[in-house]
């Protein structure tokens, strides 16, 4: 099973869609459902994710319905990498599952299980996590301030109004209230939440090629090949389900209980110390040695032949002896000499927020602290690119002298002078004010100045007895009874062929 016989799209053409984002866009939506409904049908794997549609939020919105992204410390590099100058990550159990499946698929690859000409026959990453905060800025610099600086400030006399910070903070005021909905987010949970977040921010998804993801015949004719069902069915019994729309992308999933046990663990059969020395060295966590890994069968019935390498830990007993337990031990509880999950491996809502509480961070509460630099910056860079402004002076109408005018120099500030000219009322204020315009949510002037002022009462009665908590309360108020959860209905396939057929 060296090669495998493809069927010949030119003799074949209704075999294959071939939606691209360069058609109109009634013909894109017919090839794109039946690329759905027929190309990558359903029955075709038990385990499609949706990351375009349906779970579009999938590990980047927690079970609270806040934007999140991981913590650094969680993440493991991981094995079998294109580019072997380059260091890729994923969740620490993610990386571990992949390892597993990875392996698995060139044993069978060499024993001519599979095609050895398939794409799956020798996987390797070429794209994994990558840090919120990389793609942030470059959205910022890249793409919001342009057009503020470009658009916004060269439209009118918006730049002549520019004498100091504050008149600047109030032309930003200005844009957002009046291009925020044509220009995007300028919070960090607003990115998230919108279509400017790749997925593998999450640290749960794994890509093995770089191809287009608007190619569906490349799709289809590379990757749909004779070993896909297959592939699909091995990825499940390693807990990795695979994006319908871009099926080179491996999504953990804390629904399949694979890859819960390898949260958990499974009872230890060995121990391994010599495949884990690229992890000595790992850029992003230092120079530190990581210990040898375990391995044992999966408990899940049917998969009882499946190995799985687990991270595991030592604690002492009740006699001070040492001994080991299997899996991760954030996700267990000590109860005498037994260690218990701290979730209900059985219900898969206990398990997403069991994952979220230990491993990720929620975006609302530094918001407006990140955003403040950005509003620091862009001040300073405009200031230097505009250090001067001509302004003309009254004039006496009864004298025949042309008008006069006068240069006002511009002043770049630091973070100092920033903070106490803005404080935290204002940070409060603003984060309630963006974040409303981000979710499109304007309530009316007397109820938005009511919540405002709810908030600013909060902060004001904690400052007298805690003043550390003040702030930090009243941005909770705002963020969970005024903000609230995430829309993440999702944007479905059917209700864009409505919204054409309108």
């Amino acid at each position: 099973m060296s090669r495998q016989i493809k069927i010949d799209p030119r003799t074949n053409p209704g075999l294959y869609s071939y939606g691209s984002n360069g058609l109109g866009s009634k013909l894109i939506f017919n090839e794109r459902l039946k690329y759905n409904n027929y190309i990558f049908p359903d029955f075709l794997a038990s385990n499609f994710i949706e990351t375009w549609t349906s779970d579009r939020f999938y590990g980047i919105v927690n079970t609270n319905g806040n934007a999140v992204y991981p913590e650094v410390r969680r993440l493991k590099s991981l094995q079998f990498i294109k580019d072997g100058s380059q260091t890729q990550y994923a969740l620490d159990f993610v990386a571990d599952a992949w390892y597993d499946f990875a392996k698995r698929i060139r044993e069978l690859a060499d024993t001519n299980i599979i095609f050895r000409d398939s794409p799956w026959a020798k996987p390797f990453v070429v794209k994994a996590w990558t840090p919120i905060q990389d793609d942030y800025d470059r959205y910022m610099r890249e793409e919001v301030y342009p057009v503020f600086f470009d658009g916004f400030m060269g439209f009118g006399d918006h730049n002549k109004k520019v004498r100091n910070i504050k008149s600047f903070i109030t032309q930003v005021d200005t844009f957002i209230e009046q291009t925020l909905v044509k220009a995007g987010p300028v919070t960090l949970s607003g990115l998230i939440e919108g279509s400017y977040a790749p997925p593998y921010i999450s640290g749960l998804v794994i890509e093995i090629s770089d191809d287009s993801y608007d190619d569906d015949f490349n799709k289809a004719y590379k990757f749909g090949d004779r070993n896909f069902s297959f592939i699909a069915n091995l990825a499940a019994q390693y807990g990795f389900s695979i994006d319908k729309n871009i099926p080179w992308r491996l999504v953990a999933d804390l629904r399949n209980p694979a890859m819960v046990e390898y949260m958990l663990g499974v009872p230890i059969d060995g121990i391994i110390t010599g495949d884990n020395v690229e992890y000595e060295c790992d850029p992003l966590v230092g120079d530190v040695e990581l210990p040898p890994r375990a391995y044992g069968f999966s408990e899940i019935p049917g998969f009882e032949d499946v190995i799985r390498h687990i991270a595991f830990f030592p604690y002492r007993d009740a006699e001070g002896n040492i001994q080991l337990e299997e899996g991760y031990k954030r996700y267990k509880t000590q109860v005498g000499d037994n260690w218990e999950p701290i979730f209900d491996r059985n219900k898969q809502s206990d398990t997403f927020s069991a994952m979220f509480e230990t491993d990720y961070v929620e975006t609302w509460s530094s918001d407006i602290d990140v955003f403040e630099q950005y509003l620091l910056y862009f001040y300073n860079f405009y200031v230097t690119a505009r250090p001067s402004l001509l302004v003309q002076t009254l004039q006496d109408f009864n004298s025949s002298c042309e008008p006069k005018t006068a240069s006002i120099t511009r002043e770049t500030i630091t973070e100092d002078q920033f903070k106490s000219l803005y404080g935290a009322r204002w940070k409060l204020k603003a984060f309630y004010l963006i974040r409303k315009m981000e979710r499109k949510n304007q309530p009316a002037v007397k109820r938005r100045l009511n919540e405002i002022q709810q908030a600013m009462n909060i902060y004001n009665l904690t400052l007298q007895t805690n003043q550390s908590e003040a702030y930090p309360r009243a941005l909770q108020v705002i963020q969970e009874d005024f903000i609230g959860p995430a829309d993440t209905d999702p944007l479905t396939l059917d209700f864009v062929g409505d919204i054409i057929g309108s």
